[in-house]
């Protein structure tokens, strides 16, 4: 009986992160680098993702979820099939950021959606933020991988930030929270490199 809450809970999941995901995007890749706590001299890294729809808004994720809701989805289908039906939450990773950041155009107000467990079904707990970044933008320019970019600094959440941006990439929106630069932000850190996004390849 556990074992069969354990599929129903995770189909009901799958089947909620799928019905977000019906619509075509421009995906962009960013591999995050990080301090698992503060004072800690090890790095941790994790891929995340920007997904940037036709329905005027972003997604930014952990790949973990939107990977291990491919793999649900068909593990789910196969047994399905067969009649027979196993436990599959041993086997899913935990992803190191389980909530959503969802943008909305052309205001870029900011959305954070986390999943919670509710009992058997999984349950949204979400917060919204106007955050209307004052960037700096100056004349230093670089080429980080194929990308020419330009840089422009901010505050946030009580540190300073330095990004680049691609104008050769038309979306005023980056990873994490961080939006309202005239191109996509290919890389941004803090002063104090607790955290570094850096683009690391997009596709349709």
């Amino acid at each position: 009986m556990k074992n069969l809450f354990s599929i129903l809970f995770i189909a009901i999941f799958t089947i909620a992160n799928a019905q977000e995901a019906k619509e075509s995007s421009n995906r962009f890749f960013y591999e995050l680098t990080f301090k698992p706590k503060k004072d800690s001299a090890k790095l941790d890294k994790v891929i995340t993702v920007l997904d940037i729809t036709d329905k005027n808004r972003s997604v930014y994720q952990d790949y973990t979820v939107i990977s291990q809701d491919s793999i649900t989805k068909v593990e789910i289908e196969t047994m399905q099939k067969a009649g027979v039906y196993k436990d599959l939450s041993k086997s899913l990773k935990t992803p190191k950021f389980s909530a959503r950041i969802h943008k909305f155009y052309p205001s870029m107000k900011v959305e954070y959606v986390d999943k919670v467990a509710n009992g058997m079904t999984p349950v949204n707990i979400a917060y919204t933020e106007d955050l209307k970044f004052n960037w700096k933008i100056l004349n230093d320019k670089q080429k980080i991988g194929e990308y020419n970019t330009q840089k422009a600094t901010t505050e946030y959440g009580g540190r300073t930030w330095t990004a680049w941006f691609s104008s050769d990439i038309p979306f005023q929106d980056g990873p994490y929270k961080f939006s309202g630069l005239p191109g996509l932000i290919v890389k941004i850190e803090d002063a104090d490199k607790n955290y570094s996004w850096v683009l690391q390849g997009n596709k349709k």
